[in-house]
């Protein structure tokens, strides 16, 4: 077992693997658990996304962050089903799960309020299903959040994108920042000999706080020495060619997805749009590139794993659409 979990951290480790592979991993889990009302589905996608941070994730600050992703998952799954037993809106007539008493508060603006009363299987069931549903969501997110190196995603980001990559890469890194923060502040108050409990909560929040949005700021001027974001000179020739092909890239792909969406004939019309609107976004991307100067690093290539990966993700993805996971 342990050379099992040897082999597939090495192989999947955040040193090897592209920080993209990632990401879309994550996000094809995520909108994986969006398409399905299986209970079992979202905790299996939950439970896997949990065991993909603990089987592949290296000692790096960003690492630790799927801990808060859990907790969160768990307060949302537990607040779910507390609305649905508190708000309960229809009592059960049978297959009564819980047996509570019934109030009603009338606050004068229509009907009155009814709270608690008889709960069903069935809503709890809706309820744990809704709660598991974003709790999926949340972890597959932190998934990649926790093993996608920021830094290095910034860097294997395409030149037209720069200022919104510097952006994004500093606002992800902000929670495992927080995090970093957060256990440092506690180390010391610790060797301090101060208290741990809730009264110590007002003394932890400011200097964590000022030492993420410290951290934040020089990853920021970091970026900012070495040329992210940084705009060079351009014809009016190559403007105006960037300017054309933006504007065509956005009217052919809002056309195609249109057209696919209103319109169940020619279909085979509609793709052929959209695959035209794809390769000129290429293009566009190509040609926005040419206007950033920024430090050269050694591009990260895509290796078979990350491939692996993205196929793993995309078929996960692919079973949701056909309606596998609904049922």
């Amino acid at each position: 077992m342990s050379a099992l979990t040897s082999n597939t951290s090495h192989l999947f480790s955040t040193t090897r693997t592209h920080p993209g592979a990632w990401w879309l991993a994550g996000l094809a889990l995520a909108l994986s658990a969006s398409l399905s009302s299986n209970l079992m589905v979202l905790m299996a996608i939950s439970v896997g996304a949990m065991l993909t941070v603990w089987l592949c994730r290296d000692d790096a600050p960003w690492s630790r962050s799927i801990r808060f992703y859990f907790f969160l998952g768990g307060i949302v799954v537990l607040l779910r089903v507390i609305f649905r037993v508190v708000f309960n809106l229809a009592d059960a007539s049978q297959d009564v799960f819980l047996n509570l008493p019934s109030f009603s508060i009338d606050l004068g603006l229509g009907n009155s309020l009814h709270l608690l009363g008889a709960v069903s299987v069935l809503s709890i069931q809706a309820a744990l299903v809704d709660g598991f549903r974003l709790a999926a969501i949340i972890l597959s997110i932190g998934m990649a959040n926790s093993l996608a190196n920021p830094r290095k995603l910034l860097r294997a980001t395409p030149g037209a994108l720069y200022e919104i990559a510097t952006a994004v890469s500093i606002a992800i890194n902000l929670a495992p920042q927080l995090i970093t923060s957060l256990k440092l502040v506690r180390r010391a108050r610790g060797l301090r000999g101060h208290s741990k409990g809730i009264k110590s909560l007002t003394g932890i929040v400011i200097p964590v706080l000022e030492d993420t949005i410290e951290q934040s700021m020089q990853l920021a001027a970091s970026m900012s020495a070495r040329g992210f974001g940084r705009k060079g000179n351009r014809t009016s020739l190559q403007l105006r060619l960037t300017r054309a092909s933006t504007f065509l890239t956005l009217t052919l792909l809002t056309v195609g997805v249109a057209m696919l969406l209103f319109s169940s004939a020619q279909q085979f019309v509609d793709l052929v749009i959209i695959f035209a609107g794809l390769i000129l976004a290429g293009v566009t991307f190509k040609l926005s590139s040419t206007r950033t100067t920024r430090t050269k690093y050694i591009v990260q290539r895509w290796h078979i794993a990350d491939l692996v990966l993205v196929l793993l993700a995309s078929l996960v993805l692919l079973a949701a659409f056909s309606g596998v996971f609904s049922k």
